[in-house]
């Protein structure tokens, strides 16, 4: 299986673009640096952080029910909400952690058992391991046609 989505940045001095899915779910939704960083701007627009908090709560969640369905414990129901946090304390932009709460309905399982599998899925689940992961990349530089020519980048 392979997923992606397509950031476009194109609109100078807005610090603005879009993002597109793969799957269709995000289709041109906006992101911005000022939703990113302003704290007092109006949801306007989603993050990279938001984004990286909407698949580490669908990523353990989908792993927590696989475990305890595996040990014979399907879950009635899970939430979980996983909080992302952007800061600069030395001048680089950083996320320490990621805050990860699930509230779980398992009938029949110990309090003991149930920690574990929560535990077992925090690490094992693809999202937190990627965090883990090396990231290969390769860019390229395209020139513009002239001075002052600006056009928005279409999406391929």
């Amino acid at each position: 299986m392979d997923r992606g989505s397509i950031a476009i940045w194109n609109s100078p001095g807005t610090n603005a673009g879009t993002l597109t899915s793969d799957s269709g779910s995000l289709i041109n939704v906006p992101c911005s640096s000022t939703a990113r960083f302003d704290l007092e701007a109006k949801p306007s627009a989603t993050t990279p952080e938001e984004l990286l908090a909407a698949a580490e709560a669908g990523c353990f969640t989908m792993t927590f029910s696989e475990l305890l369905a595996a040990a014979g414990h399907p879950p009635h129901s899970l939430r979980t909400e996983v909080r992302v946090q952007l800061v600069r304390p030395g001048g680089r932009w950083e996320i320490p952690s990621l805050r990860l709460h699930c509230t779980a309905v398992v009938p029949g399982i110990s309090e003991q058992e149930f920690l574990a599998l929560a535990h077992e899925a925090r690490v094992q689940s693809p999202i937190a391991r990627a965090l883990r992961a090396d990231v290969t990349m390769t860019v390229s530089l395209e020139s513009a046609p002239g001075p002052g020519w600006y056009a928005p980048l279409q999406q391929a």
